[in-house]
């Protein structure tokens, strides 16, 4: 948490999509850390994360996130997304997301290539 401190980071959004990201020393750990070093905001999760279904939900995220949506509106319906599921509408797949900080919305540039759309 240190080295991550150090830096002068410029995000606008950090994602940590690892298992209990936001929990930890301090007050929310790692997710405090990167806040600390200048980032604006950061999606973190509770507990410990299911593989396939945090896939599903990222997908999901940076979809709306894409669609200039802001960072709350992409974590609601990325949650939304798994509780509509008939494979992760248990609470163990989408509850564990949170949005730490300001709710930002991120411009990305026009990608062309096919494979990224």
């Amino acid at each position: 948490m240190s080295d991550v401190q150090a830096i002068n980071l410029r995000a606008r959004l950090v994602v940590l999509s690892c298992c209990h990201s936001g929990e930890g020393e301090g007050v929310v750990g790692m997710a405090r850390a990167f806040l600390f070093a200048g980032a604006r905001s950061e999606l973190a999760t509770l507990w410990a994360i299911d593989d396939e279904a945090t896939q599903v939900f990222m997908k999901s995220f940076f979809q709306h996130l894409r669609n200039r949506e802001s960072a709350s509106t992409a974590l609601h319906k990325a949650m939304k997304s798994l509780r509509d599921s008939d494979k992760f509408s248990a609470p163990k797949y989408w509850a564990p997301f949170v949005l730490i900080g300001d709710d930002v919305t991120i411009a990305f540039a026009e990608n062309h290539c096919e494979r990224c759309k």
